[in-house]
């Protein structure tokens, strides 16, 4: 049996227990505020294993027939949709057949989607083949499909495209604004031959910057509002314009991880209503951060490293570990730091290079009684730790092997075991 300890530094380490754990409590979470559809999205674990415990599948029919799982998934590349299309031909169910691609749809993606939807219409044997639903939120995307889909592709599948359209709802990054140029987009969707809308969809990133509940909840309130003001505007402007078409069929798609409790179905609310978080599955830092992961024992993805260096001397009092910006990244957060040490709130990692991080006693337990000398002992040289990453996602695309334990007990340490090995989908074609 090989244990962390045995592992080569620095890995990446994946709890399947908590993994499991904040599966179950976002479905229920979302089913209880009213939402009845969950589209989880792959990107933060990329992996087969993961689709299958985010979709419910791992605990009993039993429990998913009474509503508590996934209706689709979002991916972000090719190779994450390719990987939900095998998963759909070899299960034969939902919710690995209805995909949506969440990053607005470009050219040289085209061919690809149009053979992956031709292998799920021709190797799915249910009745419902499922589609993959692609992402549009500007004018030329329409114009560009409609030139594909008439010329080009007719020696892959044939009929409409599915589309969701992108809202920008406070986050500005992408997204058509909610205004004149939103419904007109919307328009030019709806009357074209060879597309057809299901959706809206809005990313509430700007909620990674807030910790605060109250706060957090009038933001999910506000983005859910837009969204159904839009739908209003666009709906007078159909009808005005003699267009007939129900935008309460439409499916309203929101959230992100730090969001997704907040998020709620109103009961005059006629739209269906879905929420695409995908953080919530590993969780890191930013997420303790912001509330939505409660406590350091839910986070489920670590950086795995070995202590390399043990420096005494008054300056630095500290010690040295093997991974550093290339198995972590630098990315920053509101709360500070690069990572954190798992399961030692005592400990900062102070500092980071290309292929180490120092890490030393944070100062309000320098001052504390038995002096500020760094526990060397606990952290003999060849040792390992568990790193917490700022950005979960990030931090797993530095690997391309994830080893998982199974603990139910926090902290757990290098004498954990190893139950298995995941292999995450990379790449972008």
């Amino acid at each position: 049996m090989m244990l962390l300890q045995d592992l080569p530094t620095p890995a990446f380490i994946v709890n399947r227990y908590a993994f499991r754990k904040n599966c179950k409590t976002v479905r229920a979470a979302a089913f209880s505020n009213g939402i009845k559809h969950l589209r989880p999205h792959v990107k933060t674990h990329k992996t087969r294993e993961g689709c299958v415990i985010q979709a419910g599948l791992d605990i009993g029919e039993e429990e998913l027939n009474n509503g508590d799982s996934s209706e689709g998934f979002v991916a972000s590349t090719i190779p994450e949709v390719s990987m939900l299309v095998e998963l759909a031909c070899q299960k034969q169910c939902r919710p690995f057949n209805d995909i949506l691609l969440g990053v607005p749809i470009c050219q040289s993606k085209l061919f690809a989607i149009s053979a992956l939807k031709n292998k799920l219409r021709s190797k799915f044997k249910c009745v419902d083949t499922g589609t993959i639903h692609i992402l549009i939120d500007h004018p030329a995307q329409v114009h560009f499909l409609h030139d594909f889909i008439q010329n080009e592709a007719s020696s892959y599948e044939g009929g409409s495209w599915s589309v969701f359209m992108k809202l920008d709802t406070g986050y500005h990054r992408a997204g058509t604004t909610c205004d004149k140029r939103g419904v007109d987009l919307a328009t030019e969707i709806i009357n074209s031959p060879v597309l057809e809308l299901k959706g809206v969809y809005s990313h509430c990133g700007h909620a990674y910057n807030i910790d605060d509940e109250e706060e957090m909840n009038q933001t999910a309130e506000m983005d859910l509002s837009l969204i159904t003001s839009f739908l209003e505007k666009l709906g007078d402007h159909l009808k005005h314009n003699n267009i007939s078409f129900d935008t309460s069929s439409l499916h309203i798609s929101v959230g992100s991880t730090p969001s997704l409790f907040s998020h709620k179905h109103h009961s005059d609310m006629i739209n269906p209503m879905e929420i695409h978080p995908g953080n919530y599955v590993f969780f890191d830092r930013q997420q303790l951060w912001t509330g939505a992961c409660k406590h350091e024992q839910y986070v489920a993805s670590f950086v795995l490293a070995r202590v390399i260096g043990h420096y005494p001397d008054i300056v630095r009092n500290a010690i040295m570990v093997d991974a550093g910006a290339t198995a972590l990244t630098k990315e920053s957060t509101p709360q500070g730091e690069m990572c954190s040490v798992f399961g030692h709130p005592d400990l900062e990692c102070y500092r980071m290079s290309q292929e180490v991080t120092m890490i030393r006693r944070r100062k309000e337990f320098t001052d504390k009684s038995g002096g500020g000398h760094f526990p060397f002992e606990q952290f003999p040289l060849g040792s390992t730790l568990l790193l917490v990453p700022n950005h979960s996602c990030l931090a797993a695309a530095c690997f391309d092997k994830y080893y998982v334990v199974d603990e139910n007990c926090y902290p757990f340490g290098r004498d954990a075991a190893v139950v298995d090995e995941w292999k995450p989908v990379t790449g972008w074609l």
